[in-house]
């Protein structure tokens, strides 16, 4: 019986704990950017122990082309803590299963003819339509009531913010989220969250839809019944930082393996630069002799010709450390800006360790390599065991998106 309790305790605990894991992991994310009371802001980061794989805001702003939102910088930063302390992030990853994020920031302005409404446009053009979307949500920054008074004397403390679509051709506005707030209660900035995720599915699986999605924001007096302008509790644009713009948040699933490739002939195709897919050049022949002098190293020691004796490093995984900007990406990929990929290594010779897992096809050539070598090669050390890593980049269309990759990374190796 006192097993039976234990194991009972045990399973409790264990799911008691990633429900907690994850709400606050997501809890920590959806309030990643709360300004205080001081006009600054409280980003999830702060939060966290610094280590050379967080990104700061400083860090993602050297692109110069494109500001990383906080939100995506708190996300990154949050799952890569996450996977450094050993845990699964798929298992705590954003909105059910979710491999990608993709954000899109806010490309309307105040229409001063607009009167009862506010109006936020994202270009959606570069969300593919192949992945299974799983979750989309918009995320509004309302900052704090400047004339109080004022605003309590025209329409009193309580609202109802209403999220609609925009009315288009043979289309009326479709409410798609509302909520009621309380001036009283808020002394600093809040993010609004509104789910929008059936809207955006909806758009994507019409014919011929528009790459442009549209909702208008209205506020509506709770003891008057009329109408406020969202710029009067907060929704302003006036001074809006790039930070505090709206963002239109996807998440979606891709069942396929995403190739790092694709991304990069995107890229190339959005900036028309052909040149992209060469190999850096430094420019200084000494470089080249020693990348030369350096290939041929690594080639005698595969072969086994080094210094005219057999090398006798068995298949083990070795350190290969990837420097994005050596590459000559860092103007797209904004973290990491390298990682540790590992590579294998060495001769698989006879007979295989059980380590090396080798496969019966494996063993059957490494004995008969050893017993004839000229007219059978040895077996390959390669990877046997890959893990994936997660990477903020920007887009073709100039959206910053979080997506995990996978083989990205050398966890084990054997001969094949």
């Amino acid at each position: 019986m006192d097993l039976r309790r234990t194991a009972a305790v045990s399973l409790l605990f264990s799911f008691c704990f990633w429900d907690f894991l994850e709400a606050a992991v997501l809890g920590s994310i959806q309030d990643s950017f709360t300004a205080d009371k001081q006009g600054g802001s409280l980003h999830l980061d702060d939060k966290l122990p610094r280590r050379s794989n967080l990104l700061s805001r400083s860090q993602a702003l050297r692109n110069g082309t494109v500001v990383p939102h906080e939100y995506m910088i708190s996300l990154y930063n949050t799952l890569s803590e996450i996977e450094r302390k050993g845990f699964n992030a798929s298992l705590v990853r954003t909105r059910n299963r979710a491999n990608t994020v993709t954000s899109f920031v806010d490309q309307s302005k105040d229409d001063p003819l607009t009167e009862t409404s506010q109006r936020y446009l994202f270009d959606i053009s570069s969300l593919s339509e192949t992945d299974e979307l799983v979750g989309a949500e918009l995320r509004v920054l309302r900052k704090s009531t400047e004339n109080l008074s004022l605003a309590l004397a025209q329409a009193g403390n309580l609202h109802h913010i209403n999220l609609n679509s925009c009315p288009g051709e043979n289309e009326w506005p479709e409410l798609l989220d509302s909520r009621t707030i309380d001036i009283l209660d808020m002394e600093s900035s809040k993010w609004e969250v509104f789910d929008v995720w059936k809207i955006l599915r909806n758009h994507q699986g019409k014919y011929n839809a528009t790459k442009l999605l549209c909702f208008d924001l209205e506020i509506v007096s709770d003891s008057s019944k009329e109408h406020s302008h969202p710029r009067n509790l907060g929704f302003s644009r006036y001074n809006q930082q790039p930070q505090e713009r709206a963002l239109l948040v996807a998440f979606s699933y891709s069942k396929k393996k995403e190739n790092l490739f694709r991304e990069i002939r995107d890229k190339i195709k959005s900036s028309g630069n052909l040149d992209s897919l060469d190999p850096p050049d430094s420019g200084q022949e000494i470089h080249s002799k020693h990348r030369r002098r350096r290939r041929r190293a690594i080639s005698a020691r595969s072969t086994g010709r080094g210094h005219g004796k057999r090398s006798k490093t068995r298949c083990s995984k070795k350190p290969l450390h990837v420097n994005f900007k050596e590459l000559g990406w860092d103007d797209w990929i904004i973290a990491p800006l390298d990682y540790e990929a590992y590579h294998c290594e060495g001769i698989c010779d006879f007979p295989l360790r059980s380590h090396l897992e080798p496969t019966n096809h494996a063993i059957i050539q490494t004995l008969m390599n050893s017993m004839d070598p000229e007219s059978t090669p040895p077996s390959c050390c390669v990877p046997s065991k890959l893990s994936p890593i997660s990477i903020l980049y920007i887009d073709s269309g100039n959206n910053v998106v979080y997506k995990q990759y996978e083989d990205m990374v050398v966890e084990s190796c054997g001969c094949r």
